[in-house]
């Protein structure tokens, strides 16, 4: 709905295609947005993937999409054959870094937050824990009791607490959970597609959990010995959405903001970034280009034409040929 709002205030009809794998939101959105838009200013079109594949092969002026990187490829691909211009707003595996002076309580309570908001399906979840080896214990322990504290000791009994889109990523999901490796949480319910908030240590970037994002409710936690070794493995990996950093020290913080490539994020909190009108939001790299939000989306939809009025009581004969004589009778005037 950001990017609507965005695109209409900018001036533009809008065609909105929402997402198959949510039917009842999808179906929402066409009711509302139905009720109050003319179809030809804005018309919303459901369905999968026959009816993606046709809006595709349409010209349009731009393309706005947010989703899988699989499937951002595929848009770029299609819109390239137009010239079509575009902004993705795709996903990655965002890091969550934390040094050794970060006040953990307060750190593993927004994680907790930002990591298990709709059981993890957003794209700036904070996909990992990076943090220093000597601190990771007991960052772990209150991870734990912030666990407890927001979601319950038995949280698929919280009936607040969400579940999995639908039983494929229920199945993606689980998969990449390594039981031996699993220190909080580890069970599912595949009835009600609901995984448990699942912590997973001695985790190595081998794993499999660490080779796609994992947009659910499972955080593994890597350690570091020294922060020019954590900055130089995050910019080793794709380039993610989003980068949180948990530190009491600017100076740790400014040196991994500086050096390290990411969309966005927030120091010494998670998710919160995205929510200001008053920035952009949006992908570097792998995880995406252009962005959005408050001005910056007004100016994404927009295009500013550069126009020169002349005036025509003046008009300088030194623009026009023959040149040449117009430079001797200057170099004539000069020499006098």
């Amino acid at each position: 709905m950001d990017p609507l709002v965005d695109a209409i205030a900018a001036g533009n009809t809008v065609i909105l295609k929402p997402s198959a794998y949510s039917p009842n939101t999808s179906q929402l959105i066409f009711s509302m947005l139905s009720q109050c838009f003319d179809e030809r200013l804005v018309a919303v079109v459901t369905g999968g993937r026959a009816e993606n594949t046709t809006l595709l092969e349409q010209h349009f002026d731009y393309i706005f999409f947010t989703g899988s990187q699989a499937v951002g490829k595929e848009v770029m691909r299609q819109a390239a054959t137009h010239l079509t211009p575009v902004t993705l707003e795709l996903g990655g595996k965002s890091p969550c870094v934390v040094d050794q002076t970060a006040n953990l309580r307060l750190a593993a309570r927004r994680i907790v937050f930002g990591k298990f908001l709709n059981c993890g399906q957003t794209c700036v979840a904070p996909d990992y824990i990076y943090c220093d080896k000597t601190i990771k214990d007991k960052l772990i322990k209150e991870i734990q009791k912030q666990i407890h504290k927001q979601l319950g000791r038995q949280p698929l009994d919280n009936r607040n607490y969400g579940k999995i889109i639908n039983e494929k990523h229920f199945k993606r999901i689980f998969s990449l959970i390594d039981p031996n490796k699993v220190v909080i949480g580890g069970s599912g319910d595949k009835d009600s597609l609901r995984i448990e908030p699942t912590v997973m240590d001695l985790v190595t970037f081998d794993d499999a959990i660490m080779k796609e994002e994992i947009f659910g409710p499972v955080l593994p936690v890597l350690t570091y010995e020294s922060l020019d070794e954590a900055i130089h493995k995050i910019n080793a990996l794709p380039h993610p959405l989003a980068l949180y950093i948990f530190t009491n020290d600017c100076h740790t913080a400014r040196r991994i903001t500086a050096r390290c490539g990411f969309g966005g994020g927030c120091i010494n909190d998670t998710i919160i970034h995205l929510a200001t009108s008053q920035m952009g939001f949006g992908g570097f790299g792998e995880s995406g280009m252009g962005s959005y939000h408050g001005k910056v989306g007004f100016d994404t939809f927009s295009h500013k034409k550069s126009i020169v009025d002349k005036k025509t009581w003046l008009d300088l004969p030194m623009r026009y040929q023959p040149y040449r004589q117009l430079y001797d009778k200057l170099i004539h005037q000069f020499l006098k």
